[in-house]
């Protein structure tokens, strides 16, 4: 059986690695804007635009679970 702090951990890790992705991601769409015109740079930017919304989204969530992983890391553990 896992511990609440391996537990721990692996949640801050996969955070990370979400904010990495969409942060990834991002920089994809706008270098897609920089070699395409019209209705391609229209719905990458409109596709841009969204993942900044769900980046900001994702480190609110993030600075939520530190908050819980300490939480519990306190409650357990004093």
């Amino acid at each position: 059986m896992e511990n609440i702090a391996e537990k721990g951990s692996r949640t801050l890790d996969a955070s990370a690695d979400l904010k990495d992705l969409l942060r990834l991601a991002h920089g994809a769409l706008h270098r897609i804007q920089q070699d395409v015109h019209g209705r391609n740079y229209d719905d990458a930017e409109i596709l841009s635009l969204k993942l900044h919304d769900l980046r900001k989204d994702a480190d609110s969530l993030s600075e939520e679970i530190a908050k819980y992983v300490k939480e519990i890391e306190v409650k357990n553990y004093g």
